[in-house]
């Protein structure tokens, strides 16, 4: 599956990361390109890092294409490595906060449907349109849904069973599922609406964040680029021989 998110940053501005993933039954492979368009902050990213599960190894494998060496991690310094850090205040992902010392009102919520159907990557979609809207910010959430993606379905499920292979002790790696919805936004805030769950997959994703300017503040976007099943050597899930062997 290769699926695209791209963000805008205050001050960074455009970022695109790119993510591929390959699984099997008993196999994991990931890789992530992370690519800044403004010159100043080009260094954020541009080599390909990746990481390899296979059923019945203690270890998962880390690499850098650039650099071209790979180190091992155990499950313990992997899944501590991906939890998000909120000591000091700080976060790994960026806030979507509507609240406001001078406005105790809860945020507005409404939705609405596009007209027909909007083909995106092959794929027949219908488009949602969620607005999110207090006394200071706004919130519009684009989505393109499908009444079924079996092949996502596959997916999760498969990445699922490695993940949980390799950490049996937290029950939510057991549930794993690629969302990136206004439904998991809308569960998360402080607020009580009539909404009922969008039903189905997003194959495609759109953030965007008004405070006073009439230009969005802040805006992200995910889409599925590919997803397809075919046959998989499990050589594939190797690393080439010229990487080096390094510790990190």
């Amino acid at each position: 599956m290769l699926m695209k998110m791209k963000m805008k940053i205050p001050v960074i501005g455009p970022v695109k990361i790119t993510f591929d993933q390959t699984v099997a039954p008993g196999f994991y492979k990931a890789e992530e390109k992370t690519e800044a368009e403004r010159f100043l902050f080009r260094w954020i990213g541009g080599d390909i890092t990746g990481e390899i599960m296979i059923a019945g190894t203690d270890k998962i494998i880390k690499y850098d294409v650039g650099d071209e060496e790979y180190w091992l991690e155990t499950p313990e310094e992997y899944f501590a490595e991906n939890e998000p850090d909120t000591s000091n205040g700080k976060k790994k992902s960026y806030s979507f906060s509507f609240s406001s010392e001078d406005d105790d009102a809860p945020p507005k919520i409404t939705r609405f449907a596009g007209q027909g159907i909007e083909t995106i990557h092959g794929y027949r979609t219908k488009k949602w349109i969620t607005t999110v809207t207090s006394a200071e910010k706004k919130m519009i959430i684009e989505e393109w849904f499908v009444d079924k993606l079996p092949l996502l379905d596959l997916h999760d499920s498969l990445k699922a069973e490695m993940l949980f292979l390799f950490n049996p002790d937290t029950t939510a790696s057991a549930k794993e599922r690629f969302e990136f919805n206004s439904n998991l936004l809308l569960e998360q805030m402080d607020t009580l609406h009539t909404l009922e769950p969008l039903s189905g997959r997003s194959v495609k994703t759109n953030f965007l964040l008004y405070d006073e300017d009439e230009d969005p503040e802040f805006t992200m976007g995910f889409e599925i680029l590919e997803l397809y099943a075919e046959s998989v050597d499990t050589a594939f899930f190797t690393i080439p021989e010229r990487f080096k062997k390094t510790v990190k």
